[in-house]
């Protein structure tokens, strides 16, 4: 279900997001069972609440969601950017995620929101970027601080500086073969078939040929996985967009891929 986070404002993009209830006050009111090796998703949120009014940036929810303990979070600064180009522009961001029943894995990591198109891109590129913790490790005795030091980076001046450099390079690489790629991507279990074919569908429609582009329509397919309950999905999408932008999954030299 699809929550508010107060006291910040959740950004408005379907009725579906108007007259939330507050997710932690739904947490408060209700019994929930948590794994042994687990932080409840209740103290992972004070604490994230706590630290993000903490910074001297305008924060909204771009999305929050808690479905049976499994917990997705994305929030930005809504005065915090960069310009990339005319009319598009890149806000800082934080994504948390939690797994009540441990079986998943607790992450807190920057999150690069795009204003042109609503993309996020899950980034974990950088020392301090991200802080995650295994499914089946116990949380350890610092995971506050853990978490305060990834906050702080992703809404650092230093830190968006050192993202965006990163993604305005990307714009002037140009991506030679987009749908060998593609299949590469498929073919190591990163894609399926339908997701290859809709990225496909998207960079042809919006001939952007840079790996800019191509991150962004890997990116694009997180929105319609969210409108179908897809969580967990939307998150590896987003993570995959961040993977590429570090130099993951490059295509191999010299050695064709086809999709099975």
């Amino acid at each position: 279900m699809n929550y508010a986070l107060l006291p910040f404002a959740t950004r408005a993009v379907s009725h579906d997001y108007e007259g939330l209830p507050d997710i932690r006050a739904e947490l408060e009111s209700c019994d929930r069972v948590v794994a042994l090796n687990s932080i409840s998703n209740l103290d992972l949120l004070n604490h994230v609440v706590d630290l993000l009014q903490d910074q001297p940036w305008r924060i909204m929810v771009n999305y929050c969601y808690e479905n049976h303990g499994q917990l997705h979070l994305a929030v930005f600064g809504v005065d915090m950017g960069r310009n990339l180009d005319k009319d598009d522009r890149l806000n800082a961001g934080f994504y948390l995620q939690n797994c009540e029943r441990g079986l998943s894995e607790t992450l807190a990591c920057t999150r690069i929101y795009r204003v042109a198109c609503e993309n996020g891109a899950i980034l974990e590129c950088e020392e301090g970027q991200s802080f995650s913790i295994g499914p089946n490790d116990q949380p350890p005795a610092n995971w506050q601080s853990r978490i305060r030091d990834v906050v702080n980076y992703s809404f650092s001046g230093d830190g968006l500086d050192t993202d965006a450099a990163r993604f305005r390079k990307t714009m002037t690489e140009m991506v030679v073969a987009p749908y060998e790629l593609l299949c590469h991507l498929v073919s190591q279990g990163l894609i399926d078939e339908d997701e290859q074919s809709e990225i496909q569908a998207v960079f042809n429609e919006t001939a952007d040929f840079s790996k800019y582009g191509f991150i962004n329509e890997v990116t694009q397919t997180a929105h319609r996985l969210r409108a179908n309950d897809r969580w967990t999905r939307s998150f590896q999408i987003e993570r995959l967009g961040g993977e590429i932008l570090r130099g993951d999954h490059n295509l191999p030299s010299l050695d064709p891929v086809y999709s099975r």
